[in-house]
């Protein structure tokens, strides 16, 4: 692999930056949801979403390697990404890979202009990560599906226009084969949303249920049974990419900063634990080369994409916990307080990173999954 940047690579990656210079939102907007849907409208003017998307949806002409740098730019600037970011990942892809054509006429622009956002619905109280065990039901009555069931830790569903969800079509053969993905309004009778309230003291997930609702057949992605095959195709979506290497570079430049101002920086003991973490977070860069290399030569590796997942959430708690650690009775200071580096957010980031080894897939399910299949271990 080339790891050099082409002239006119450099150049677009200049352009990007100052563009986000001159539209990002001002940090008092970036929680204000018109604001931020406004953000996203912004981007698709600017043809910077929808990288590989076809044209007549309102796709950009991006290259892989050019939406690669402008996902590490938003990064390096701190700007936010697109509120949509679940549906760019996950439900747009699989429309246009799996979708008919009414449906990607129907559903692609909106996604992109963020007119409509989605939510998507894989845990259920009973299978958590064990999407294959999902009970929800679907049941063919006529040109309707009729749907029941529950789903939990929905990220955004108080403030989603629309479901992509996993549901159970069938009980016959391997549990994971009787599996299919709908596309629910959720404004359709008999979806309830009740938000979870996290440690942070924030709702940004929720409980979803089902009260047979009514779902028009042809809102089916795919065919039934392929419901599996649609939501492991785009979960590789979500987990690869470059950009979540400049978020640990950021992060452990604010740690050398904090441990240097506790007095900690010539501690041998902290000395190591300081060069865990850069060595971790150069291993999580090459592992994102690794997964951009086979994005632009069209290989698909899921295997990899667990490990990916697996290794950076993880290490983005090592990186709360030792600033945390640093602090000492500081960290308890929330945000807002003047008197800790970071105007108190290290408390608030600590709490919120303790939901990434459980979103997108615990960490248990990972390591079963690159014990199996990537390194070929007997399951007892």
């Amino acid at each position: 692999m080339d790891l050099d940047y082409s002239p006119e690579e450099i150049a677009f990656r200049e352009q990007v930056a100052a563009w986000i210079a001159a539209n990002a939102p001002r940090a008092d907007e970036r929680r204000e949801l018109e604001a931020w849907r406004a953000w996203q409208k912004r981007l698709h003017a600017a043809r910077f979403l929808g990288a590989g998307w076809p044209a007549e949806y309102g796709g950009a002409k991006l290259s892989p390697m050019q939406q690669a740098i402008f996902n590490e730019e938003l990064a390096r600037a701190g700007a936010p990404g697109p509120i949509n970011a679940m549906a760019l990942w996950w439900v747009g892809p699989a429309i246009i890979r799996y979708g008919t054509e009414a449906q990607k006429k129907r559903f692609l622009q909106p996604i992109l202009t963020a007119d409509e956002i989605w939510a998507t619905g894989y845990s259920e109280p009973g299978s958590g990560s064990d999407m294959a065990a999902a009970k929800c039901r679907a049941v063919r009555d006529g040109d309707f599906y009729v749907v029941s069931g529950q789903k939990v830790w929905t990220t955004l569903a108080h403030i989603s226009d629309w479901y992509f969800i996993l549901v159970r079509t069938s009980t016959e053969g391997p549990k994971w084969a009787g599996l299919s993905l709908l596309l629910i309004d959720m404004k359709s009778p008999g979806v309830e949303v009740r938000p979870i309230r996290q440690i942070t003291g924030d709702s940004e997930f929720n409980e979803v249920f089902l009260h047979d609702v009514r779902v028009p057949a042809e809102n089916l992605l795919g065919a039934e049974g392929q419901g599996w095959e649609i939501v492991s195709s785009a979960l590789v979506n979500e987990r690869s990419g470059i950009a979540g290497s400049v978020r640990f570079d950021q992060g452990f430049d604010r740690i050398v900063a904090s441990s240097r101002l506790r007095g900690h920086a010539s501690d041998p003991l902290w000395r190591q634990r300081l060069a865990d973490l850069a060595i971790k977070a150069r291993v999580t860069k090459s592992f994102q080369l690794r997964s951009m290399s086979d994005s632009i030569h069209g290989r698909i590796n899921p295997h990899m994409s667990a490990a990916m997942k697996l290794f950076t959430t993880e290490l983005t708690q090592r990186f709360s916990e030792t600033g945390i650690d640093l602090l000492g009775a500081y960290a308890t200071l929330w945000e807002g307080s003047a008197h800790v580096p970071d105007d108190g957010r290290c408390a608030y980031q600590y709490l919120y990173d303790r939901s990434m080894t459980i979103a997108g897939g615990t960490s248990e399910v990972q390591r079963n999954i690159v014990a199996q299949r990537v390194l070929g271990l007997p399951r007892k």
